[in-house]
């Protein structure tokens, strides 16, 4: 065992889940992080003592960890943020300074691949991570193992990092790893997963990704990684899902793969695995609904597939194009009949207002979606994420100022502006949000067929739990809901 202890801290969720409360975000899930405990895997698979804080499913906050991390001393602490949790990792960082003032804080995911230099703005980071994590955080790991300091981290390819003179340096990437079955499964032994919850799973439940990469470009997507797939290879998905089973006695799986039913071999090759195994565990996946194949989702429920969700996000073929989305009304339509007609729970997911969508597409969307006969729907008002197409159109229209994410990530936060365009106001798309959520949910013939399932129980008490988070979609649409620096702190004025 080598002497340079590694600490992972992942930051609250909840932050992510605007413009919801900080309940209703809890409500709808809090899950684990695979890319903290995959790596935390990964260096331990070197040698490297690792230990995981989980601020979010403990409910803690940074100040409420700092003894922790005193009393573990670590040499380095690692942290992940999207873009949205940015001022949630900021306050860890900051916590992590005081407890452990030698440790190196590295810093990854999501929003190092657009901001590493102005996230390192931020003097609580050393090191920022970007791109596929795993080749570069060992590097670093075993280069502090050998005596380094953070002058000596300063030449590693795939990161950005801060001189002695305060100058930011950003290196080339590394190549993107092809292989990813080099790469251990998840560290479950360091989560705690019976603590873990969302409103439609049954628990305890576990959370897998099979792939890597996204070969469509949506115009709303910062997947920013990589558009070459890579896939895990199926025994070795199946022997984690066995693991997680016999181990964990884990009930439900969620595969967040941007698109699982990718290759109709692979699906028919996994669905058998399952099979031979004998596993009891059921699944839930993502798809495109071009994907969906009846033999393909006759094969997987077999296996025991649950429920599958799919971004819809438009209802008319004219507002599809401008997304780039490269689906068809016709092909949503068609998917989801599948799916009932071969009794899969489904969710759709939409998106309120867009650049040059009209007051009736977001009307044909509403109805579109009452119409699909979904079992859960959920709606999000269009946000300009950075390093998408949708951003990019909304710098050049005037809808945001400059490069808002920029100044965001130097300033640590600020109010997320909403899109708002010729057509809508920021309160005009609140009200369709609610007007949609109140369409779908409250129609009669749902709340029967959920009902008249054989898990009406489970049903009912995910229906009362999707109440609440309904309720708080009414308030934030009355009152104005301002999300603060810091892990999920909401202010209402």
């Amino acid at each position: 065992m080598r002497k340079t202890k590694v600490l992972f801290i992942k930051y609250h969720e909840a932050a992510d889940q605007q413009p919801l409360s900080k309940k209703a975000a809890e409500k709808l899930g809090i899950f684990p992080s695979l890319a903290l405990a995959g790596l935390a895997a990964w260096v331990r698979q070197h040698g490297f003592p690792v230990q995981l804080i989980d601020l979010h499913v403990e409910n803690i906050y940074p100040t409420d960890a700092a003894d922790r991390v005193r009393e573990y001393d670590p040499q380095i602490v690692a942290l992940t943020s999207k873009t949205l949790g940015w001022p949630a990792v900021i306050e860890i960082a900051q916590m992590v300074r005081q407890a452990a003032p030698k440790a190196i804080v590295v810093v990854g995911g999501p929003h190092m691949s657009i901001y590493a230099r102005e996230s390192l703005s931020w003097d609580c980071f050393d090191i920022a991570v970007v791109g596929d994590g795993e080749e570069t955080f060992l590097d670093i790991c075993e280069r502090v193992e050998q005596g380094a300091g953070v002058s000596e981290l300063q030449d590693i390819p795939g990161t950005a990092c801060r001189t002695a003179s305060g100058e930011v340096l950003q290196h080339p990437p590394r190549p993107v790893p092809k292989d990813i079955n080099q790469y251990p499964m998840t560290a479950w032994d360091l989560i705690p997963v019976r603590d873990y919850h969302c409103l439609t799973l049954l628990k305890p439940f576990a959370t897998m990704v099979t792939t890597r990469g996204c070969p469509w470009h949506c115009g709303y997507c910062s997947q920013v990684y990589s558009e070459k797939l890579r896939f895990r290879s199926v025994e070795l998905v199946v022997d984690e899902m066995e693991h997680l089973e016999r181990t964990y006695g884990v009930r439900e799986i969620v595969f967040f793969d941007e698109t699982f039913t990718i290759g109709k071999k692979r699906m028919k090759h996994f669905a058998e695995e399952v099979q031979r195994r004998g596993l009891k565990v059921k699944f839930n996946i993502r798809a495109r609904v071009d994907t969906v194949d009846r033999e393909v989702v006759r094969e997987l429920k077999k296996a025991g597939l649950r429920s599958i969700h799919m971004g819809v996000e438009a209802g008319t073929d004219r507002v599809l194009k401008i997304m780039n989305k490269q689906i068809t009304r016709e092909q949503t339509e068609a998917a989801f009949r599948i799916c009932r007609e071969e009794g899969i729970d489904t969710r759709g997911y939409f998106m309120v207002g867009y650049y040059d969508a009209t007051h009736d597409d977001v009307e044909d969307m509403i109805r579109f979606a009452s119409g699909l006969g979904l079992d859960w729907a959920s709606f999000s008002v269009a946000t300009a994420l950075p390093a998408t197409d949708l951003y990019r159109i909304a710098q050049e229209r005037g809808y945001v100022d400059g490069d808002f994410w920029k100044q965001y990530t130097i300033d640590g936060g600020g109010l997320i502006p909403q899109l708002e365009t010729e057509t809508f106001t920021a309160e005009q798309l609140r009200a369709y949000r609610t007007k949609a959520y109140m369409n779908f949910y409250l129609r009669p013939d749902l709340i029967r067929r959920k009902l008249s399932k054989s898990e009406g129980r489970e049903e009912l008490m995910e229906m009362m739990g999707g109440a609440t988070v309904l309720s708080e979609i009414v308030k934030a649409q009355v009152l104005k809901v301002i999300p603060q620096v810091g892990l999920g702190r909401w202010n209402t004025v």
